[in-house]
């Protein structure tokens, strides 16, 4: 199972994986329309939007999966938002691009291409009587929106982000040993940002990591030999690009055979004006209790879930994974670090104003 049948992999995990997601569906009414395609995996319910931008309250085409993930009809996000949408009949993908993002996909597709990137979702676009539908939180946080989503009046907030004066420009390095057997590296480096020596910082310190990723990949190709099947595919996502702080992380999947691949994720929040790496205590406003807020909110939302866990969940490490997003910091925890392989690396945002508060 190479990389390239990872688009399979998902549509098996895809009920899995959406349990594990961190934030909430966004829940609508509906009307039951199946995707009629050539492969119809994925199925979508129309259902109208509610959407809330600036002081507009507009009535949208939408629909919604089967987990409550909400989708917004192509014409939408060039009308209301400005985007540039276009659709190629010829490749039969669907692009969505901004001023200085580009984004592509293709039907019933869940790999994606941002800025020349590719790296895969559990959602797909999916077409519905000749038209396109998105999946509205996974397109637009990419294009640099925040969400949001009023459980009493069933609106969808969409909220333009202000992101720093920078540009991300991403570096990919692939080598195809044989047909079964092949590492690829994609990582961001930082450009045109004011504070030229602070981004250099952590471009190095990208760049540091990216070869510690190689010499992984190598030694796991000569550990496993010629004649077995090799994946070694490192990728990323900004999850947060604002008020001089950059936050991303590195998800790194490797397949050495057997039923399925591994997945281990490694974040990183830099500060912008210094170039440094910031803590996680730092990041929650230096508060001294930040762990006992963390935990107490971890131990909430585990049993609003419901997860059923390996074992009981009782503090942070000190070098706890986390990343921003939002107005939240979100701690996840690895696989099977607390939960079994199905529900894949668990997710907890916490408020950032729930550390100011507490201080």
């Amino acid at each position: 199972m190479m990389k390239k049948s990872m688009p399979t992999l998902l549509k098996v995990t895809l009920a899995a994986a959406l349990l594990a997601a961190a934030s909430p569906a966004l829940l609508l009414p509906q009307a039951t329309v199946h995707a009629e395609t050539e492969s119809d995996w994925f199925e979508i319910k129309l259902a109208p939007l509610k959407i809330q931008i600036g002081d507009q309250l507009l009535d949208v085409p939408g629909g919604k999966s089967a987990e409550g993930d909400t989708y917004v009809g192509l014409a939408f996000l060039s009308k209301q938002l400005g985007l540039t949408t276009a659709w190629d009949e010829a490749t039969k993908t669907v692009t969505v691009s901004s001023p200085n993002k580009k984004m592509s996909m293709h039907n019933q597709d869940t790999k994606y291409s941002l800025d020349g990137r590719e790296f895969y979702k559990t959602l797909p676009p999916v077409i519905v009587d000749g038209t396109t539908y998105l999946p509205l939180r996974l397109l637009l946080e990419q294009m640099g929106y925040q969400i949001g989503y009023n459980d009493e009046s069933h609106v969808v907030t969409i909220t333009k982000i202000q992101e720093n004066e920078l540009t991300l420009t991403n570096k990919s390095e692939s080598k195809k040993i044989t047909d079964n057997q092949e590492i690829t590296i994609n990582y961001p480096q930082i450009e045109g940002w004011a504070n030229s020596a602070a981004s250099a910082k952590i471009n190095a310190f990208i760049q540091s990591e990216i070869e510690k990723y190689k010499d992984a990949a190598n030694k796991g190709l000569s550990k496993n030999g010629n004649e077995y099947p090799y994946s070694f595919d490192v990728n990323y996502q900004i999850t947060y690009n604002q008020k001089h702080k950059l936050s991303l992380y590195f998800e790194v999947y490797s397949f050495t055979g057997g039923a399925h691949g591994s997945t281990t994720r490694d974040s990183h929040t830099f500060d912008l004006d210094t170039g440094n790496e910031l803590s996680l205590q730092q990041l929650t406003s230096n508060n001294a209790n930040y762990k006992t807020i963390i935990n107490e909110t971890i131990k909430k939302q585990i049993k609003e879930q419901d997860y059923a866990l390996i074992e009981p969940f009782e503090s942070i490490r000190d070098d706890q994974g986390f990343y921003l997003k939002d107005d939240t910091v979100v701690v996840y925890f690895g696989q099977y670090e607390y939960a079994p392989y199905v529900l894949g690396i668990l997710e907890f945002p916490i408020p950032l104003s729930a550390f100011a508060a507490a201080k």
